[in-house]
């Protein structure tokens, strides 16, 4: 409790040390024209807002685990300094702006709905405070990207373009407006209200205090395939009960957040789900009933950090009429500070090594790859050399879709090594090129990027952009970190909910808390209710791990093996693969906390090599599993 105040002490001392130095200039050379009061004003605006940017510089040049709401908070505290000074000025219309972004970011982060409330009201101030400034276009499509992509709010989303259409009525911008507006009003007009709550069901706000809130209700649609996301501010327990196109949900001790009064939440117009509706009961609880289009399956687990629930709805048979299921709760496993290298590999490690699969050797790709003509794309050549190794039987393959998921994105940049380099960059880079080989060699197999630019994606959507695309395998891939300098090794995880070592802990910690709150960065998302079988093919996912494992060890090694060292195929509860209907299998790279390893990530060449040495890997899977369908 004492460190968080003592920081805001030192900020304040900071500010009031700015202001005092900057305040008496006039007093000390009230000669100068450059010191009169309105300069003074002027300047003391532009140091606070150059101290504020700082802050936010500062914040997102650290890895994400290295970041903390209190963090967000002093950057923002300093902007909210500019703004209070310098209400009138160009600096105030851009600190807002920059405010209501990091409250985006930081909603992203926290999955607070509260706080994408705080920056929808911080970007409308500027568009009331300064509505000439060059900050009200971005900021209006700022309000109608949250309702739409983050708050699933599509009333809310159209009244932000029509806004936007009225502000820029002969732009392109307003053109581009009103035709989202005439979309979103069209379906609007087939979808019925979704959520009928009224304000002081409970009581008022006196009977809320202490409940958990429900914050914002996620949903992500396919044709035989649904996921719904239940973002809480505090864990609260539910049951369940069924019925053949019906579920509903019961939270106790749980109200319903004031924003979400009225809402209609997007639901797909041509999918498994029908509609979503809340509803606040007479007592201390909330009811939430979900509506499909068929029959089907489902499960339910509870997620920390933030808190949520996250509901997997599958078409399929039912032949119970109807159920209550009481989820069971777990401890979350404490984690060590860090994840040390050992000098010596265990047994574990020798175990994970002799269990790995042979496969073609990836490094033969290389070559051929560095002896093609200076005309041919290197990329193109490697493509070719993989693509040669296939047989024309193999070719022919039951596989039809592949999602590879690059780990990170946007304002989540995860792990940044000591030159700058990114996680995000590097880890969309190599995904591209291994889609590549996969087309190259397999034209007829679908290959799906969870993200192709630089964009935060969720972690829950991704599994449900696998799962509604009907993939028939998910890879992600990731660059792994620790404190330790001298770290480094490939690992490949796989979800087993029965099998968690805690040593494999620290990681999934890691890439499960996007950027890790001060109350969670300690520990692993904990998998806390199973209401029936997830679904996820354990074995197959495995038996995947082992041939990308192997793809890694043996292709990277060849070139830097420490960088390879084979830190094995290991369990982990990754949220980006809970849930998965597919084979899924995420995969550590390397270690961008290792300067050697960094060094070499910092090369095509050496990208090029972790592309065809995963590619490698999955290619030997492909033949392994095609042979042995072919001979049934």
């Amino acid at each position: 409790m004492r460190r968080p105040v003592r920081e805001k002490l030192i900020f304040n001392g900071v500010v009031f040390a700015l202001v005092f130095c900057l305040a008496v200039r006039p007093v000390l050379n009230a000669a100068d024209p450059e010191s009169s009061p309105s300069h003074s004003s002027r300047s003391l605006a532009e140091e606070l807002f150059q101290y504020a940017g700082t802050l936010s510089s500062d914040l997102h040049n650290r890895p994400p685990d290295q970041r903390s709401a209190a963090d967000y908070r002093r950057a923002l505290d300093a902007y909210g300094q500019v703004i209070r000074l310098n209400t009138e000025l160009y600096f105030s219309a851009e600190s807002l702006a920059r405010r209501a972004e990091l409250l985006r970011e930081m909603a992203d982060v926290y999955g607070d709905s509260a706080l994408y409330q705080q920056s929808i009201e911080t970007y409308r101030s500027v568009i009331s405070e300064h509505p000439n400034s060059a900050f009200v276009g971005d900021a209006l499509i700022s309000i109608a990207q949250i309702y739409e992509q983050n708050l699933q709010d599509l009333d809310g989303a159209a009244d932000a373009y029509r806004e936007l259409a009225v502000h820029f009525p002969t732009s392109v911008l307003g053109r581009e407006a009103r035709a989202v507006v005439a979309r979103f009003e069209a379906e609007l007009s087939r979808r019925p209200i979704d959520v009928v709550v009224a304000p002081g069901t409970v009581g008022g706000d006196a009977a809320t205090i202490g409940l958990a809130r429900l914050t914002n209700v996620r949903s992500f649609s396919g044709p035989d395939y649904a996921r719904v996301v239940l973002d809480l501010s505090e864990a609260s327990s539910f049951t369940a009960r069924r019925e053949v196109n019906h579920v509903s949900f019961e939270l106790r001790e749980s109200t319903v957040a004031r924003s979400l009064y009225g809402r209609r939440f997007i639901v797909g117009d041509a999918g498994l789900l029908r509609r979503i509706r809340v509803s606040q009961g007479a007592a201390t609880g909330i009811r939430i009933d979900i509506d499909l289009n068929a029959a089907f399956d489902y499960s339910a687990f509870q997620l920390s950090g933030p808190e949520r629930i996250v509901i997997d709805l599958r078409a399929g048979g039912f032949t119970r009429t109807a159920e209550s299921i009481e989820p069971r709760a777990t401890t979350a496993a404490r984690l060590p500070n860090e994840q040390a290298v050992p000098s010596k590999p265990g047994a574990a490690d020798r175990n994970a090594a002799m269990s790995l699969p042979e496969i073609a050797d990836p490094i033969e790709t290389l070559a051929a790859a560095r002896s093609a003509r200076p005309a041919i794309n290197p990329a193109d050549a490697l493509a070719k050399a993989l693509g040669s190794k296939i047989d024309a039987k193999v070719a022919q393959a039951p596989i039809h879709r592949i999602v590879i998921d690059p780990g990170h994105g946007g304002h989540d940049t995860g792990t940044i090594s000591s030159n700058g380099m990114r996680e995000k960059d590097l880890v969309l880079d190599v995904a591209r090129r291994l889609r590549g080989y996969i087309k190259h060699s397999y034209p007829d197999v679908e290959v799906i990027l969870t993200r192709d630019a630089d964009r935060f994606v969720a972690l829950e959507e991704r599994t449900a952009i696998a799962n509604s695309r009907r993939a028939d395998l998910f890879i992600s891939i990731h660059a792994n970190a620790s404190q330790s300098r001298v770290a480094s090794g490939v690992e490949t995880y796989f979800v087993s909910p029965d099998r968690v070592p805690a040593e494999d802990l620290q990681t999934a910690a890691r890439e499960n808390a996007t950027l890790a709150s001060a109350k969670t960065a300690d520990r692993a998302q904990p998998v806390v209710a199973s209401v029936t079988t997830m679904g996820n093919r354990v074995a197959e996912s495995r038996e995947l791990a082992r041939y990308i494992q192997s793809g890694l060890v043996r292709g990277i090694g060849a070139q830097s093996p420490r960088t390879a060292a084979n830190r094995g195929v290991k369990h982990a509860p990754f949220v980006v693969l809970l849930g998965a209907s597919m084979p899924s299998v995420l995969a550590e790279v390397s270690f961008l906390s290792n300067p050697k390893d960094e060094a070499l990530l910092q090369t095509v060449e050496f990208r090029e090599r972790v592309a065809a040495s995963l590619y490698a890997g999955l290619n030997a899977y492909l033949k392994k599993n095609r042979s042995s369908d072919s001979k049934q």
